[in-house]
């Protein structure tokens, strides 16, 4: 039997909606930028190197937070947290990714964990709180793993592509409503990474733990019930329209739509895990999460 190749594994674990999402955000995206560079440039005469400026301010403050991460974090290395660091030695051999990725733990912030990417900078921010209940066991490991294997999965996919484009349409007051046309492809991406996370750690169970966390925090992902999300994945399909709204202008999707997209994609690639990770719900409940659950063809 022929082994599949990495590129192949990426391909199943894409999202089935990115690559058409990605074909709009160019066939619509280039031409816009385009025209609304040349209106910026008619309208101020001045601005002859507007993307070049944009460029250069995202790098230059890229930079600067590199340097403040490097004076207030602890940077993970052979000395600090050498187990995280053997956990993203395994995900860069699993994803065969080569390049070089700094990772930080910081004792405090608004979100977990997150991944920036500009040119040659690229660094992942980890929550010192995400971070000490990951660590203890084969079990967190995983679920450490599937966090690293997200983020350097959505280097692998090529995912930072349109930032250019992205930039453009932030700093052109004129055609910033045209991140319409850019945002659904970045929220499909947010998908495949959660998908990749669980290629990687070929773990149903421990990858939706660690997903929980990244939700609620340690101390409460235990308290998840997974009928209460289902009752909000309802919730969201039963409005349409408001739920299409409230998301229309996020780069991320609804937390509760890429927990049920990571079980869709489970039950899928993994069909024997997620059968044990649903056996004890009740048949109404394994009815209506059928219902539920986006297609992967």
């Amino acid at each position: 039997m022929m082994e599949i190749t990495i590129t192949e594994k990426i391909r199943k674990a894409t999202y089935p909606k990115e690559d058409n999402r990605f074909n709009l955000a160019m066939i619509a995206g280039i031409p816009i930028a385009i025209i609304g560079l040349i209106l910026t440039i008619a309208s101020f005469g001045l601005i002859l190197i507007y993307v070049g400026i944009i460029v250069f301010i995202v790098w230059f403050s890229l930079s600067i937070a590199k340097m403040h991460l490097i004076g207030n974090s602890v940077k993970v290395s052979n000395h600090n947290f050498p187990e995280i660091l053997k956990i993203y030695s395994e995900v860069k051999e699993a994803l065969s990714y080569t390049k070089d990725i700094q990772i930080y733990i910081v004792e405090e912030g608004s979100v977990n964990a997150f991944l920036a990417k500009f040119f040659k900078t690229r660094f992942i921010v980890l929550n010192s709180e995400l971070v000490k209940d990951m660590i203890s066991n084969d079990d967190q490991r995983i679920q450490m793993k599937w966090i690293i294997a997200r983020f350097i999965g959505a280097l692998k996919a090529k995912h930072f592509r349109t930032t250019i484009l992205r930039l453009i349409f932030e700093n052109i007051e004129k055609i910033k409503i045209f991140n319409f046309f850019l945002l659904p492809y970045e929220r499909a991406t947010q998908y495949t990474g959660d998908n990749i996370g669980m290629m990687v750690t070929q773990n149903v169970e421990q990858s939706i733990i660690a997903f929980n966390k990244l939700m609620v925090g340690n101390d409460l992902s235990f308290k998840i019930q997974f009928k209460g999300i289902l009752e909000q994945g309802r919730d969201l399909k039963h409005s349409p329209f408001f739920a299409f709204m409230a998301r229309a202008f996020s780069s991320h999707p609804h937390l509760v739509s890429r927990y049920l997209n990571l079980l869709a994609y489970a039950s899928k690639e993994f069909p024997e895990q997620f059968e044990n990770y649903i056996t004890n719900f009740d048949n109404e409940t394994k009815h209506n999460l059928f219902r539920i659950l986006p297609y992967y063809g």
